[in-house]
């Protein structure tokens, strides 16, 4: 015949094979155990992993936008010194160098 459901007697009153049931009922059960415990081990790794790279993307993508955010700054500094700002410091300079003779005139000559 084919599987017997060792929990349910089939009106096999026959002693030895009600004890052939349940001494296969014993191995039987813990192979069961032994793969519902590796799908979990399984599971668990399979887990660990996607968590794994769901963090590895994250970094990626922190770092991305490290990076555009130096690039922003780096912009930033570039337009700090603008040959534009460069010239008008320049100018400014002249102008101050022209105006210090107005502003400390020079001692006279005159003794007396």
């Amino acid at each position: 015949m084919g599987f017997q459901n060792p929990f349910i007697d089939n009106n096999n009153n026959n002693n030895s094979s009600n004890n052939n049931s349940s001494q296969n009922f014993g191995p039987l059960l813990a192979l069961w155990g032994t793969v519902v415990s590796t799908l979990g081990d399984t599971m668990q790794v399979i887990g660990g992993a996607i968590a794994i790279e769901e963090s590895n993307i994250a970094d990626q993508q922190q770092q991305q936008e490290l990076q555009n955010l130096q690039s922003q700054i780096d912009e930033l500094k570039k337009a700090q010194t603008s040959p534009d700002i460069d010239k008008f410091n320049k100018l400014l300079e002249l102008v101050l160098n022209r105006l210090e003779p107005a502003d400390n005139p020079k001692k006279s000559t005159n003794h007396k």
